[in-house]
């Protein structure tokens, strides 16, 4: 694997580009939508190129790219809700719900968490952050991680249990 460094602590773009750039894609597209995904992960590395950054290691930018996604993610939800409806809370019958398609089970049970649960959950399960580079990219603790995923994976059981009807 290539070093994130040209020389000294010159960050080699290039690399970092190529190295997360799947990663943070996949993460603005659980949160978002594709188009919305691909502007954000855009807009992501040109700040990332723009800003002076200080390398303490590939944990530290690989925090940063996620975190910055994840502030952008939320400016792009609030901006959406502003202008949406609240959605009907009621849930069609279990039998007219197909359970083969495991993208439309993972999305209905995204879209009916609570954000804060939302994110965690993308950025350990899909992104596969570790609980440190999610605690980065939070601002907090890796207990307090730790603590908010297990609580997030309750909280989809039990959505999963109200669209679904099973245990």
């Amino acid at each position: 694997m290539k070093d994130l460094l040209t020389s000294g602590s010159d960050i080699d773009f290039e690399v970092v580009y190529n190295r997360y750039k799947t990663a943070v894609y996949r993460f603005c597209r659980r949160m978002l939508n594709d188009d919305d995904a691909k502007d954000i992960v855009q807009e992501i590395f040109m700040k990332f190129l723009e800003t002076p950054f200080s390398y303490d290691g590939d944990a530290r930018v690989k925090g940063w790219l996620f975190k910055a996604a994840r502030n952008r993610c939320l400016n792009v939800i609030r901006d959406k809700e502003k202008f949406t409806l609240a959605a009907d809370d009621e849930t069609a019958p279990a039998e007219n719900r197909e359970f083969n398609d495991t993208d439309t089970v993972v999305k209905a049970l995204l879209d009916k968490m609570p954000l804060e649960y939302r994110e965690i959950l993308i950025m350990r399960e899909w992104s596969e952050l570790s609980y440190d580079e999610i605690a980065e990219a939070l601002d907090t603790t890796a207990s307090s991680v730790k603590s908010k995923i297990f609580k997030a994976r309750k909280k989809a059981r039990e959505i999963y249990e109200k669209l679904y009807g099973e245990k």
